[in-house]
């Protein structure tokens, strides 16, 4: 069926970047995009108002973690200033004892929420990492269920992580356990690239650069070969990390990488904070920056994600100006890809003491080309002739963006998910009227708040303190 958008800002691509055409018009045929421009005089059969919008290539979040927001609600754990902002260890190692009782993940309320949640920003693209890895069939199957293009599969590594009773992290090594890991990984993407309808992309994630093996990363790297598919990694993303690799390798975790032969234009490193020169490390030795270039291997940035910790990436500008290709990811909650577009921006700024950092177009670029470059696609990220059918209109008609000159400045600085009216991804509109089509949002809701009650209730079974989740992170007020 052949549907015209028309009358609002439309970011269309002339073959090399994005433009802006006012009251322009966008026309999808099916799962793809027949016209952009300014008139379309052929017959439609339908016909979509988008006066006052932008409407916008579908954006790419690359680097996204579903689940429950209540787990993510420990990340302020404040019994761990020891850990320096170290990121996940703050709140993911349990004590042995209470492994079995941590971090409950479910497919039907947990992810499926937060893959509509990211979804409603006007996300039409997720990578996942490792959310497969609890039931890969039924998380397929909910993927297919919500509409959504999302690029997963299992993470796996050699460590576990736990915490003695005394708060010490304790790395519990096995080569099997990653050996093992890697082979399901292989088995999804084997499995499962190109399903729900071509929206399914498998990817390797081995977890970390300390928490695998350089043995387990060359196997990865041979497997992302043999099977035609992308890596991504966390990597630099925090101290722990950072001295754990130097000790053991005298490197940077960037350079160990390099040595490994790991680095290529089809590998995403997650996070990537601390590089060489980074203020945290006092280590100013070598150029990681140059390194990350000079292979091509992109960076999936989460700026929320550090802010909360207090960290900052010293600097996005710094790292695109290097040669690097940059995504965006939302990594913590809120799963708000517009903002963390604009938190990106705006981190740059205070790094690099300017105000003519972190450019609307470069944060942009990001959430669009960049997210599609990671992946090596040229028909998403980008509305033209031929490009997939992902498209999200954002309302910018409403008192909190006033006058618009610059719509995409309009974007970065004002604008969050719950101005993103409708979501179209592969031609269907899953979001209309700023409300998910395929279920009911206050039912699923119901389920989560229970979910999140039971969650929060777990935390004296695993944690280290074996106290509550108010002693653990404190609540703003005494609640009553």
């Amino acid at each position: 069926m052949k549907t015209l958008i028309q009358g609002g800002w439309v970011v269309g691509f002339d073959g090399k970047e994005h433009e802006i055409i006012k009251e322009g018009v966008v026309v999808y045929d099916g799962k793809t995009v027949e016209f952009v421009g300014k008139e379309y005089t052929q017959r439609v059969a339908k016909k979509i108002d988008a006066k006052g919008c932008l409407v916008s290539p579908g954006f790419i979040d690359t680097h996204f973690h579903s689940g429950i927001n209540a787990s993510d609600y420990i990340l302020a754990d404040s019994t761990k200033t020891d850990f320096f902002a170290s990121n996940y260890l703050a709140h993911g190692g349990p004590t042995r004892e209470g492994a079995h009782a941590a971090h409950l993940k479910d497919v039907d309320i947990g992810q499926r929420f937060s893959i509509i949640h990211v979804l409603k920003s006007g996300v039409t693209t997720t990578f996942d990492i490792g959310g497969a890895g609890g039931d890969p069939a039924r998380y397929v199957d909910m993927i297919d269920q919500v509409g959504i293009r999302c690029v997963a599969g299992p993470s796996y590594k050699n460590v576990s992580f736990f915490h003695d009773k005394e708060g010490r992290l304790e790395y519990d090594w096995n080569d099997e356990r990653g050996s093992k890991g890697l082979q399901t990984a292989v088995e999804f993407a084997k499995k499962y690239n190109g399903a729900c309808s071509g929206r399914m992309t498998a990817m390797l994630f081995p977890g970390h650069v300390d928490s695998c093996t350089p043995a387990l990363l060359r196997d990865t790297k041979k497997a992302a070969k043999d099977a035609g598919v992308g890596i991504q990694i966390h990597a630099t993303i925090n101290l722990f990390e950072f001295h754990t690799v130097m000790a053991r390798e005298r490197c940077t975790p960037i350079e160990l990488l390099k040595k490994l032969g790991f680095l290529a234009p089809d590998v995403s490193l997650s996070h990537c904070i601390f590089v060489s020169g980074h203020s945290w490390l006092a280590y100013p030795y070598g150029d990681d920056l140059k390194i990350i270039a000079d292979s091509g291997a992109s960076v999936a940035y989460s700026p929320l994600k550090y802010l909360k910790l207090g960290i900052l990436m010293e600097s996005f500008d710094r790292y695109r100006q290097a040669g690097i290709n940059m995504g965006i990811g939302t990594d913590t909650f809120p799963k708000d890809i517009l903002s963390d577009m604009r938190y990106a921006g705006i981190a740059s700024r205070i790094a690099d003491k300017s105000f003519l950092a972190g450019h609307p177009r470069d944060v942009f670029n990001s959430i669009t080309l960049g997210g599609a470059k990671m992946i090596g696609r040229d028909d998403i990220g980008r509305l033209a002739k031929g490009a997939k059918a992902d498209i999200a209109i954002v309302n910018l008609r409403d008192i909190a963006f006033g006058a618009v000159h610059d719509p995409i400045r309009s974007l970065m600085e004002t604008a969050v998910s719950r101005d993103v009216r409708t979501v179209i991804v592969d031609g269907e509109t899953l979001v209309d009227n700023h409300k998910f089509l395929r279920l009911d949002e206050q039912e699923l809701l119901d389920k989560v708040q229970a979910k999140g009650e039971q969650v929060w209730d777990s935390v004296a079974k695993w944690h280290w303190t074996g106290t509550g989740i108010d002693e653990v992170v404190p609540p703003s007020f005494r609640i009553k």
